[in-house]
């Protein structure tokens, strides 16, 4: 969720819960029971689908490390008996081939760890007979190659992630609209014991207030992904410029940005407006994108990101 929904969540549960606590006066108002149902409903819809997003983000990130790991493991084990191999055989060319460790394997990005396994996986499969005495078999062999299939489905799992949260943020945003027009609502019928439930409707008023979270908050949180991976791009530069629309003297000023480890960075303070984004990175195909800037609203800005 963005900053702005969080607020108008928080203000959602509040009139929900000064709603219960003054029952007596409002339950037999006309279409309150009902309306006051629907926004119960909308509010654990809302809530359902925060925690869904949540959850695909660390479940994917979570099958990943543990899908690495168990092929890392494999890997350097099966390199140790090759290597072994190859300097009993004084098969100098494979002993370089296959010289690596856990620690080493570790360190190799997820695309090149994938990689080696296979060429491994080629290696071990050319010398089979061989090997048999050193504990690599073909039983072995097919360990490797569904711990291998298995890791490289993972690193697909990133985009499908992507377009489940696409998907959850439609949702989202269609939920929101809902609620607000079943306060909407609430507010109007609320309106009948104005001046005969005076404390009750100031109270009403008071929790019924949206308050404005975006002093000292994100503006733009923008990432780089790679689109074969689905990993973070590090160093990729954005560079925002106005499409025309803006006034002002911040209205032809020029943002340049660059993403950090993780493929991200944030801008707290930009002018609401659209955007022409140009993002380059060495090794990649150029992209320009727009995005609007809202004010007391966090946009969000996923590129990714073709190899050239």
């Amino acid at each position: 969720m963005t900053n702005k929904q969080e607020s108008r969540l928080k203000m959602y549960l509040a009139v929900k819960d000064f709603l219960v606590q003054n029952d007596p006066l409002t339950k037999d108002l006309p279409e309150f029971p009902a309306s006051y149902t629907e926004l119960q409903d909308s509010i654990n819809q809302i809530q359902l689908i925060d925690e869904q997003q949540k959850d695909v983000k660390t479940g994917i990130a979570k099958d990943k490390k543990e899908l690495k790991n168990t092929l890392i493991y494999l890997a350097a084990d099966n390199s140790g008996k090759v290597f072994a191999f190859a300097t009993i055989s004084k098969n100098k060319a494979l002993m370089d081939e296959v010289n690596f460790s856990i620690s080493d394997l570790g360190r190799m990005t997820d695309v090149a760890i994938k990689s080696y396994a296979e060429a491994l996986h080629k290696k071990v499969e050319a010398n089979i007979d061989a090997l048999a005495k050193y504990g690599i078999t073909v039983e072995t062999q097919k360990v490797l190659e569904e711990a291998l299939s298995a890791y490289n489905n993972s690193l697909a799992k990133p985009r499908v992630g992507i377009a489940e949260k696409r998907k959850a943020t439609k949702q989202l945003a269609a939920l929101f609209i809902t609620s607000d027009a079943i306060v909407e609502k609430i507010d109007a019928i609320i309106g009948i014991i104005r001046y005969n439930q005076v404390n009750f409707f100031n109270g009403y008023k008071t929790v019924r207030k949206l308050v404005d979270t975006n002093t000292g908050v994100i503006a733009l949180r923008a990432t780089a992904i790679d689109v074969t991976t689905g990993e973070p791009v590090k160093g990729a530069i954005f560079t925002f410029t106005s499409d025309g629309t803006m006034t002002g003297s911040d209205a032809s000023a020029e943002i340049t940005k660059k993403t950090a480890n993780k493929g991200s960075f944030h801008i707290k303070n930009m002018q609401p407006g659209t955007y022409k984004v140009i993002i380059r990175k060495p090794g990649f195909k150029e992209k320009i994108v727009t995005v609007s800037i809202s004010g007391g609203e966090r946009s969000d800005l996923n590129v990714e990101l073709e190899k050239a």
